[in-house]
């Protein structure tokens, strides 16, 4: 809060819900994972958001067989992504996101939603994932108006790589933000640090402006790059991808608040210490 934020975006396991109705894939799976996240989750949304007059968004990041296959989606078979392929995953995600939507939607001042699925790969089925969506939306607008995002396959974060701008269009569907995330890290190595000033400040400012769709939500961002930036370079970087997210009407949330090393260093995947040494500046 006295960095001028209003949103948490928070990231959990399909393993939060402490349960897995579905047979078929390895139904206890969510137990290899330490217990008690929920227990934390709660305190999140009921006291310290509340507190510090924060909004929170819960993002299911890990979803039961992986939707990419990389390690912040918990995949049993490192690298492989399952979530799409067996309907009793989909299933499992469709209880998850639902019993997420129960809990605090009723009383819980400072929920703002859900981030129903995490950065699905290319390796996910697109019609899976978009029924998903519409079976996650039905499900949970029978009770609850909160926020919901839905993400595209990671390779169609663009305006005009898919028809995802006509997806759940208002007002037949209401609510719901399209989330991109675009890093300038992974296929940019090897760029200078006045190239990737350049993209922020024009590529990808023009993408923001010209998505036609609901309204969207940049869900991760980062200043954390392979080139080499000096402080006054890594400041004007900042800006222009501030300036350019400036176009996105649902918002931002960055690649993460903190790191574990947050004790004075330069770590540009912290904005807890690029806030405080000047280099992002709300």
């Amino acid at each position: 809060a006295a960095a001028k934020m209003n949103t948490v975006r928070i990231p959990v396991g399909y393993w939060i819900t402490g349960f897995d109705n579905h047979p078929g894939g390895d139904p206890n799976g969510w137990k290899v994972y330490a217990p008690g996240a929920i227990n934390y989750l709660d305190r999140a949304i009921r006291e310290w958001a509340p507190k510090y007059n924060l909004l929170v968004l819960i993002s299911l990041h890990a979803a039961k067989g992986s939707q990419n296959g990389n390690d912040h989606s918990s995949p049993a078979d490192p690298g492989k992504s399952h979530w799409s392929s067996y309907p009793e995953n989909v299933q499992n995600t469709l209880d998850a996101v639902e019993w997420l939507a129960k809990r605090y939607s009723t009383n819980d001042v400072a929920f703002l939603g859900i981030g129903l699925l995490n950065e699905p790969s290319g390796t996910t089925n697109e019609g899976v994932l978009k029924q998903y969506y519409y079976d996650a939306y039905g499900r949970i607008r029978l009770f609850s108006d909160c926020l919901l995002t839905v993400s595209p396959l990671l390779y169609q974060q663009g305006p005009y790589s898919s028809d995802w701008a006509s997806f759940m269009p208002p007002p037949q569907f209401h609510g719901i933000r399209h989330e991109w995330h675009r890093y300038q890290i992974w296929g940019y190595e090897g760029w200078s640090k006045d190239r990737l000033i350049s993209y922020a400040q024009n590529e990808l400012r023009n993408d923001i402006s010209e998505w036609k769709g609901n309204w969207l939500f940049i869900g991760e961002w980062s200043i954390a790059s392979s080139a080499s930036f000096n402080d006054d370079d890594l400041r004007l970087y900042a800006q222009a991808q501030i300036n350019a997210f400036k176009g996105a009407t649902g918002g931002w949330t960055y690649w993460t608040w903190k790191f574990y090393n947050d004790d004075g260093s330069i770590n540009a995947w912290s904005m807890k210490a690029m806030v405080n040494r000047g280099f992002i500046q709300l």
